[in-house]
């Protein structure tokens, strides 16, 4: 892995067999991100978990094959869950499937643009409603 942080931008390069969240977990707290946003991964990534939320709870699906990530971002709060995050990936067919990322690891290799906040604050907070960890905005 190799992470490189000018100003407020963390550039990261994860390599062949980093697990993707608990990397970029790591990076976050080594440079004491708050809160700051996923602006983009590229890359392709091997046992791509994700899922579809049912208004319930989430539908996970694992995808074993290597996928090239289409697209890749989110969101970082200050407490649990850390990350909000939504990657869709293709096969060699081209076709393309995705959703709110669970897991996977780097295969391989993944870049990722990480912009930290420096005077926003974002915290996740239940809401009754919905019964998710929903960002708020500070």
């Amino acid at each position: 892995m190799q992470v490189k942080r000018e100003g407020n931008r963390i550039f990261v390069k994860l390599e062949k067999g980093d697990d993707v969240l608990g990397s970029l977990e790591k990076i976050v707290k080594e440079n004491e991100v708050k809160s700051g946003e996923i602006l983009w991964g590229v890359g392709m990534i091997k046992g791509l978990t994700v899922g579809y939320f049912n208004g319930k709870e989430y539908e996970k699906e694992t995808f074993n094959d290597n996928l090239e990530v289409v697209s890749f971002h989110g969101s970082i709060a200050e407490n649990e869950p850390i990350f909000h995050i939504h990657s869709s990936c293709a096969g060699k067919t081209h076709a393309v499937v995705g959703g709110h990322l669970f897991g996977g690891v780097a295969d391989p290799l993944l870049e990722v643009s990480i912009s930290v906040f420096e005077s926003i604050r974002a915290e996740r907070k239940v809401n009754p409603a919905s019964g998710l960890k929903e960002i708020s905005i500070h």
